[in-house]
């Protein structure tokens, strides 16, 4: 186990992370930091297809995402074989909604989502609802950074074929109450569809504990996996019963027989589709390998006391908080309102300062988010507020351009 509270050990966890050397970067909310033991694996994927070829496939890659999905099950609650990788959550969420539970012009025919939860996820549901004739029951923010599970809970009645929503608010951080939600959408005999991006790895996760259906996520953010490492569970309950209809060869049951007709396997690799993104997988394991030896409990406390500075640092200047105020319902980040957001995000940057900007839609303000992990230093928090002084006083964000042109 390594104590993020003893100097030696700490050090040693910031020297895993090249990145950390180079700059303060507070953005573990958007990419989490990549572990120097990334670079020997993608050699190791490298080595191994030079060096074996197609044989490559039986030595190792054919199990690679069996293996990382047990990774995840380990630090998330769930068995063994009980989570599939995917390329994407997008990709993920449309295996979910393919699959054989949806009735076409049935009673049940409503989705409750939020205004919150993330466009990726809006936009697949929305879609395959216009197809099916499902009403998509939109729940209003009001540009709040959060919204009452009591009204999400209200939404829910026996018409809801399912809900999906975010276990934790992309934009503003806020923590879904998933227990309760769970609790009314399986008495009323809806389903639970819930993206959990932007918790593993900042906050404690168990799926089972939880009671979802079906759980989104990704190595992406934190825990420093990188692109191209999405996950889905889906529960025991409806494992056996549903077949997704977004499948291909890698989900049967026999695959190298290269039979016509399907028949599903059992396990993680029914809901796999196609040939997965080998060389994404390589990346995945170093950071879930460093968080478990941290433990999620040391992490959780460490991102309560770091956003805590973070907003107590903030109110001293004024700046709008667009996150919880209360620790346990915050998550990894914290989102701040701030004049000038997305120039002063570029002025930061020329700074050596990674943070980054979302833009308000509708009644919601635009906003900075600052996310710290176990890997930061109190004092790059104190060196990004100074720095964000700085840049006011002078007015150099003035040098520039307001409007957003790619990704933050």
């Amino acid at each position: 186990m390594i104590n993020l509270n003893s100097t030696e050990d700490f050090q040693s966890i910031r020297d895993l992370f090249p990145i950390l050397k180079k700059c303060v970067y507070l953005n573990s909310n958007s990419l989490g930091a990549v572990p120097t033991q990334v670079a020997e694996d993608l050699l190791s994927f490298y080595q191994a297809w030079a060096e074996k070829g197609v044989s490559a496939w039986q030595d190792t890659w054919w199990e690679l995402p069996r293996k990382i999905g047990n990774k995840l099950s380990s630090l998330l609650g769930a068995g063994n074989d009980e989570i599939t990788m995917i390329p994407s959550a997008s990709i993920a969420h449309w295996v979910v909604l393919s699959t054989q539970f949806g009735i076409k012009n049935g009673i049940r025919n409503k989705i409750v989502m939020t205004d919150h939860d993330f466009p990726s996820s809006l936009y697949a549901v929305s879609e395959v609802a216009r197809f099916m004739e499902w009403e998509v029951d939109l729940v209003s923010s009001h540009g709040l950074p959060y919204i009452d599970v009591e009204t999400i809970i209200n939404k829910i009645d026996e018409k809801t074929l399912f809900v999906a929503t975010s276990h934790v608010y992309f934009k503003s951080g806020y923590i879904q109450d998933i227990s309760a939600i769970s609790d009314r959408a399986h008495r009323v005999g809806a389903i639970l569809l819930i993206d959990g991006y932007h918790a593993p790895g900042t906050i404690p996760v168990n799926l089972t504990d939880l009671g979802v259906d079906f759980y989104i996520g990704g190595c992406l953010k934190w825990l420093c996996g990188g692109p191209g490492n999405a996950f889905l569970f889906v529960s025991k309950n409806l494992k056996s019963n549903i077949m997704p209809r977004l499948t291909g060869w890698f989900a049967h049951n026999n695959p190298f027989d290269f039979s016509s007709g399907m028949e599903f396997t059992e396990g993680s690799y029914k809901f796999m589709s196609g040939t997965p993104s080998v060389p994404s997988l390589y990346t995945a394991s170093a950071g879930l390998d460093i968080i478990e030896r941290i433990g999620i409990s040391q992490i959780r406390k460490k991102s309560q006391e770091q956003t805590r500075l973070i907003i107590n640092r903030a109110r001293e200047r004024g700046f709008v908080l667009y996150s919880p105020d209360d620790d346990g319902s915050r998550g990894g980040s914290v989102s701040l309102a701030v004049p000038h957001g997305y120039p002063v995000k570029q002025a930061l940057g020329e700074r050596g300062i990674i943070i980054d900007y979302r833009k308000g839609v509708g009644q919601e303000p635009d906003i900075i988010r600052v996310g710290p992990h176990f890997y930061n230093r109190d004092e790059e928090i104190d060196v990004f507020f100074d720095t964000l002084d700085e840049i006011y006083s002078s007015g150099e964000y003035k040098n520039f351009p307001e409007e957003i042109k790619t990704v933050t």
